[in-house]
């Protein structure tokens, strides 16, 4: 299925010259919108008032870190997936983060094909939960009004 809605990304890093390198290769690179700060406490007031799908984030940053963001983000339900980039890679710190349910772990320097990539990857998953879910929702529908929701369902479909 085609998403006709704009994928918006949330990066978060405390070295300034990171952020505008991720926010110059996501606006020259690919079709989505993003939004940088290299506050990660301003993280928690930016996820009240908007919807993400992606989170790009520091793994070291003074206030939150990278896996406080992950947290954050798992303990509020969110449904945005958390990418975590960080120049202090090590074995332990990918597990750790990866058993906490981040998306992705890439470690700097990156290229920016690999941000691409993963961008991507990431985008891909969040449409095939969102669709999982839409029809999640018709299945717990009594049978009639869900023939009906498939029906405007593929419908819909066809005139992509």
């Amino acid at each position: 299925m085609v998403n006709k809605m704009k994928q918006n990304i949330l990066a978060i890093d405390d070295e300034p010259d990171l952020l505008r390198l991720l926010e110059r290769i996501i606006r020259e690179k690919t079709p989505y919108q993003i939004t940088v700060t290299n506050n990660s406490l301003e993280v928690p007031n930016l996820l009240e008032q908007n919807e993400y799908d992606i989170i790009i984030t520091d793994l070291k940053m003074p206030g939150m870190d990278g896996l406080d963001i992950l947290k954050y983000v798992k303990d509020n339900k969110r449904f945005e997936q958390v990418i975590i980039i960080t120049a202090f890679g090590s074995l332990e710190t990918a597990m750790e983060a990866l058993s906490q349910g981040v998306y992705d772990y890439i470690t700097k320097p990156f290229k920016k094909e690999q941000i691409i990539f993963t961008l991507d990857r990431a985008i891909r998953y969040q449409n095939n939960v969102r669709e999982a879910q839409k029809f999640s929702e018709i299945l717990k529908k009594p049978l009639d009004e869900a023939i009906e929701a498939f029906k405007t369902e593929y419908n819909n479909r066809k005139s992509i």
